[in-house]
């Protein structure tokens, strides 16, 4: 999937960046805020879909050896 990953960001990426050239001059700012949205977005469905499950030991019960 690293691969598939890479190749579909790559040409995603170089459609994003000829959308916003014009006369051979590139709004980068546009383009790098396209980028982190898009960063924030996937930051945010990670935390919803990689819930890391507590599971709370009562102090005093647990057994150490050494």
């Amino acid at each position: 999937t690293n691969g598939f990953g890479c190749i579909l960001g790559g040409i995603v990426s170089g459609k994003v960046v000829e959308m916003y050239t014009q006369n051979g001059i590139t709004d980068w700012q546009t383009v790098w805020l396209i980028f982190a949205g898009y960063s924030v977005v996937l930051a945010f469905a990670f935390m919803a879909m990689f819930k890391y499950k507590h599971v709370r030991v009562p102090t005093g019960t647990q057994t150490v050896s050494h």
